[in-house]
């Protein structure tokens, strides 16, 4: 049986995810723990560029590395390497995963959205300029996800934006 597969990201109104000069333009501790939280002793789907940012950070984790590049290969001897999502969850599902989570960046989340089961995304009150900005793949308009919890992170002393944690789930074919 296949693996659930779970996008998270954060986001901005108008879907941006951060710039193509790599990273995120927003700091939020509490959608970093909550990140971590929900991540923490899982599969991940991650692109080449995601990866080597977030190296050393992966701990109990085991990334798959969406990448094109045939002769990449992770330091680490348990990270793994994938040369499309379908490949990404064979990977994960032939290792017992239950749920690979897709963590970006932008060809990664819009690669898989077409597999994804559910999406986490933190809605970041942010609306400064990033130059060359990049997006995560328009899923609102399309009638094929449901909102299925929502909640409301307010400003505090950590926390500069406010934000709202969002949970789709994929529709069944059937319409429910």
């Amino acid at each position: 049986m296949n693996p659930e597969v779970t996008m998270i990201v954060a986001m901005n109104q108008d879907r941006v995810i951060g710039s193509k000069k790599g990273g995120i333009p927003w700091s939020l501790p509490r959608d970093k723990s909550h990140f971590r939280a929900r991540t923490s002793k899982r599969w991940l789907l991650v692109g080449r560029t995601t990866y080597l940012e977030m190296t050393g950070w992966f701990g109990d984790r085991t990334p798959i590395v969406l990448t094109r590049s045939l002769s990449f290969q992770p330091e680490v001897k348990s990270h793994r390497v994938a040369s499309s999502v379908p490949a990404a969850i064979a990977v994960a599902r032939n290792n017992g995963a239950r749920e690979l989570v897709v963590c970006g960046g932008s060809a990664v989340y819009h690669a898989a959205i077409p597999f994804a089961d559910r999406l986490i995304v933190t809605k970041v009150g942010f609306d400064g300029e990033i130059n060359s900005p990049v997006r995560f793949p328009d899923f609102e308009s399309s009638a094929e996800w449901r909102l299925t919890a929502r909640e409301q992170w307010n400003r505090d002393k950590s926390n500069s934006l406010e934000a709202e944690m969002l949970t789709y789930q994929k529709k069944a074919k059937n319409g429910d």
